[in-house]
């Protein structure tokens, strides 16, 4: 996966990223069926089933949105997944031979749910970045990239939650009353507790070092949980671990003084 012309880093990074997810998600899996050829299509996906995602075996794909040419596609990559993604949607075609080997869409959101949805949010960032690059003046992603210097504070403890973020690189650390209660590393998503519960913020996100993370506006979360509901669980489930292990810190700061 990668863009028609010139990307930053982080783009580059990120792709790199949706193609490792790609391979943990689909590696405990089998294929649902046998693989597909096509020589040349438009508009490939609108002749697939809607539940099956797709992995390219062999070729070349473009991805094209209002018939601009947003992103290329190679061998190793994920599609049909976007179909849920609270993106600009866009018509995936080829113009050579190519293999395809399709997974069932639902065996590939619950297999690892937390996976799913790093996969998702790191996706609807991608395509994002990839559509504003092209079409600057007539789009605003409410969805992108934002760097902090070690120090900055990216959560403010007590304030409104209105994105979920994910941690792209560098290190970050969780403040609560200006004590430090938990660690915040890469590939991590952080914020989405707030967002679920409609609470202010319970504690402050300082970066520790370098960082660059993802921020999705809280709409458009609400709208990628409801699209795949399959993630919640793996989402909740390391959320519950993590309040588990703020109150036990708490209580270990309460009890020394």
């Amino acid at each position: 996966m990668h863009l028609p012309h010139k990307q930053s880093d982080i783009i580059t990074d990120c792709a790199a990223r949706l193609r490792e997810l790609t391979r943990e998600l689909l590696t405990p899996l089998s294929p649902s069926g046998e693989r597909l050829s096509r020589t040349a299509s438009n508009d490939l996906l609108a002749s697939l089933p809607e539940d099956e995602v797709w992995l390219l075996v062999e070729g070349e794909l473009f991805y094209r949105v209002g018939g601009k040419l947003i992103t290329r596609h190679s061998p190793g990559d994920l599609i049909g997944l976007e179909r849920a993604l609270p993106v600009d949607q866009g018509a995936y075609g080829c113009s050579g031979p190519i293999t395809l080997e399709p997974y069932r869409r639902s065996e590939v959101l619950t297999e690892s749910p937390s996976k799913a949805l790093e996969y998702s949010l790191y996706a609807a960032g991608f395509y994002r970045a990839a559509l504003a690059q092209e079409i600057r003046a007539e789009f605003q992603p409410s969805a992108g990239f934002m760097h902090f210097s070690a120090g900055e504070t990216i959560i403010h403890q007590g304030a409104e939650a209105d994105r979920v973020y994910t941690l792209l690189e560098g290190q970050a650390d969780a403040m609560r009353d200006g004590v430090k209660v938990g660690d915040v590393l890469a590939d991590e998503i952080f914020g989405a507790l707030a967002v679920f519960t409609r609470q202010k913020r319970m504690a402050s996100v300082v970066a520790a070092s370098d960082c660059t993370v993802l921020a999705v506006r809280k709409e458009e979360f609400a709208d990628l949980v409801e699209l795949q509901p399959q993630i919640c669980l793996g989402l909740v489930e390391e959320m519950a671990s993590k309040i588990h292990q703020l109150n036990g810190q708490l209580l270990a700061l309460q009890a020394k003084g």
